[in-house]
């Protein structure tokens, strides 16, 4: 019975050897194959954050700031984009300027009125587009 155990090791041994260097052939003859794959899925990852983002930022054009009941509506969503952004280290490096001025507003929400809202609006868009149109060359170059 000792001897059928160690066969038995021994083979799942050896099996663990060969599949560990096929693997590790797989990948240094497919390695760019392999980080495309992974530039894609980081790629697509970036691309849904990057579209939730934008989605918060239209649904906030949507409140006007100077009526009090939406006024509500529209710190909540700057706290939303807010979190979205911390949340992101590289929208975070990116968005630092914009993040400044969502949290002037969200701590001190009696300086928030229409028109600085409306402003920090299409900065927002235009920041999130520059920042989309970077990726897409950035892809374009890999």
């Amino acid at each position: 019975m000792k001897e059928l155990d160690f066969w038995i090791n021994f083979l799942a041994n050896l099996l663990t050897v060969v599949a560990s260097g096929i693997a590790i052939c797989v990948f240094i003859f497919n390695r760019d194959k392999i980080k495309t794959a992974f530039n894609s899925i980081l790629s697509y990852s970036y691309q849904i954050t990057l579209a939730d983002l934008r989605y918060k930022i239209e649904k906030l054009n949507d409140f006007n700031a100077n009526i009090p009941e939406q006024k509500v509506e529209v710190i909540n969503l700057l706290h939303e984009i807010e979190g979205h952004i911390l949340g992101n280290n590289f929208l975070k490096d990116k968005l630092a300027d914009q993040l400044k001025k969502i949290n002037n507003f969200t701590r001190y929400p009696n300086r928030l009125l229409e028109p600085p809202k409306r402003s920090l609006v299409w900065e927002l868009k235009e920041s999130v587009r520059n920042l989309d149109m970077s990726n897409f060359g950035n892809s374009i170059t890999k």
